[in-house]
């Protein structure tokens, strides 16, 4: 048995999961493999992105930018309860792991949207961890568990200094900065709700930039109908969890069990990444269907 707090995370993550998932059958389904490329692109974009975003923040910290720092220090989401990892290496140069449980390869499996978890393993990674070290991540991804038949996912993420430009060097590892005095840390767990709204937020938008520039008004079209498969799934699955709990399926449940902030116009993310129409189309989309779903 979870307790309140884990069912909302783990809400949380199967929302973020499932929304990946119904804006890319969308692409798929209207577009075929033009469609695949538009969702790969986006998913790329948006591995960026988290990349881009944890080098900032460890550069901020005083952290080298290797493979210790990147899978160490703490990421953007706390961790799932369902989850399970054996860790074989972690140090600055590589992580070697098995991932034995992924929450989110079993969400896919039981929407049937196991080919869309494939391509988000094999765009997602390489994109966040390569562009985390400026380029020059190798990734490895011999095993996962969105392909049939692979029973733990494998993860090999090797940063070489010997691939690295002389400059880069010290940035990234210690041996190579002779001044360097390693800050200490303060690990602090992260909100659930803060990590998996930005996550939904930005995948949405990377999506419908994709989609918009490579299928045009068709494409932004079929985000849209991506979103509203999303937002019926979301007021099924959420009604069954409260009920399950035993507590009230309102507002104030949805706000604390999906992603996206029920005050959808005053989401902190909308001012960054609100280009594209995409707090207007998330309103109309997506939670109108939530809204009558709970009554209003």
């Amino acid at each position: 048995m979870y307790t309140v707090e884990e069912n909302r995370l783990i809400n949380l993550s199967d929302g973020y999961t499932v929304l990946y998932g119904y804006l890319v059958r969308a692409l798929l389904d209207e577009f075929g493999v033009e469609g695949d490329a538009a969702a790969r692109e986006g998913t790329r974009r948006y591995g960026a992105d988290r990349g881009r975003n944890s080098r900032e923040k460890h550069l901020k910290m005083g952290a080298k930018i290797n493979m210790k720092s990147l899978f160490g220090l703490g990421g953007d989401l706390p961790p799932d309860p369902r989850f399970r990892r054996e860790l074989q290496e972690l140090n600055p140069q590589e992580r070697i792991s098995h991932t034995l449980i992924c929450p989110m390869a079993d969400t896919w499996k039981a929407y049937g949207m196991m080919a869309i978890g494939r391509m988000y393993c094999e765009e997602f990674h390489f994109a966040c961890y390569n562009t985390y070290a400026y380029g020059y991540t190798q990734v490895e991804l011999a095993k996962t568990q969105t392909q049939e038949g692979d029973e733990y996912c494998a993860f090999n993420v090797i940063l070489r200094p010997e691939n690295l430009p002389d400059e880069l060097k010290p940035v990234c590892f210690a041996e190579y900065d002779p001044a360097y005095v390693q800050p200490s840390f303060t690990r602090t767990k992260p909100d659930g709700k803060i990590g998996f709204n930005s996550l939904s937020v930005k995948i949405f938008y990377y999506l419908l930039e994709a989609a918009e520039e490579r299928l045009g008004e068709k494409g932004r079209q079929a985000i849209a109908h991506g979103l509203n498969e999303a937002a019926k799934d979301a007021v099924r699955f959420l009604k069954k969890s409260a009920e399950e709990q035993g507590i009230k399926w309102d507002a104030q449940f949805y706000d604390y069990n999906y992603p996206f902030y029920f005050d959808n116009e005053h989401n902190p993310m909308w001012e960054q990444y609100g280009k594209h129409g995409t707090k207007e189309m998330l309103e109309k989309e997506f939670f109108s269907i939530i809204k009558e779903g709970l009554g209003r």
